[in-house]
């Protein structure tokens, strides 16, 4: 998670509501960057459960806890599209970047209801593709790199536009969504954002969806070309919109 990313994240979750004591579900949680966030929040009060259907990235995260020497988390393997959890109910479901994934999105948000508590929040994160990139001077090489990503993601079947689907998905399942907001992830002359490190990856997959070429890529050279383009241009870039959104869950 980047800076300016991890920064926009730890402001929802403390506008939405995340306090010490809480037991809190990280869907989707990967290597555990956000459970991170959520633990120190949290503290040693409460806890944290990640999910994940990637054993890998589940082994990272919990690497991650002990070399920390973090034990209000715990992470456990889960298919959210089948998702079976024998767990008492949390007072918040949290998903960064992972409802676009979902083949299901509504149906899993049915399912997650039901492991909330009465009153719990629902706090998603989704980054979305609809208005950006954006800028007043061309920024030809930055427009293409972002291509890459965001038709891989497409190809590989995710929702490209589910920031601005989050309060119909939260609204229609039942749940009072409180807020939502987008922010910018904006990149200036002095500030990259650090779009190579991504593309690097990522680099397999774009390649196995045909969305660039390794050749296209270049990978040994796109940073010193993107540094380059953003130097001559001398302008702000916005390179993706970041929804947030949290709901609260009342009796029916």
């Amino acid at each position: 998670m980047t800076d300016i990313v991890a920064e926009m994240t730890n402001k929802l979750l403390v506008d939405a509501g995340i306090k010490k004591g809480m037991s809190v579900l990280d869907i989707g949680c990967g290597r555990g960057d956000l459970a991170l966030l959520l633990a120190e929040i949290v503290g040693t009060e409460g806890s944290v459960l990640g999910l994940d259907f990637d054993e890998s990235a589940l082994a990272f995260a919990r690497e991650r806890f002990r070399e920390n020497k973090l034990t209000n988390a715990a992470f456990i393997h889960a298919d959210l599209n089948n998702l079976s959890l024998d767990h008492p109910q949390f007072d918040a479901i949290v998903g960064r970047r992972v409802l676009m994934y979902l083949p299901e999105p509504e149906r899993v948000i049915a399912d997650l209801g039901a492991l909330l508590k009465v009153g719990g929040l629902m706090i998603f994160q989704e980054h979305d593709s609809t208005m950006s990139p954006g800028s007043i001077v061309p920024m030809p090489l930055h427009d293409q790199v972002n291509k890459w990503i965001w038709d891989t993601v497409e190809r590989e079947g995710g929702n490209t536009h589910m920031g601005f689907g989050l309060w119909n998905l939260l609204a229609q399942k039942g749940l009072a969504v409180e807020k939502v907001r987008a922010e910018a992830v904006v990149q200036t002359p002095s500030a990259p954002f650090p779009l190579t490190p991504i593309v690097r990856a990522m680099l397999k997959r774009i390649i196995q969806t045909g969305a660039a070429t390794e050749e296209e890529i270049d990978i040994t050279t796109l940073e010193h070309r993107l540094d380059e383009e953003r130097e001559k241009s001398k302008t702000t870039y916005i390179r993706e919109m970041v929804f947030c959104a949290w709901a609260r869950k009342f009796a029916l």
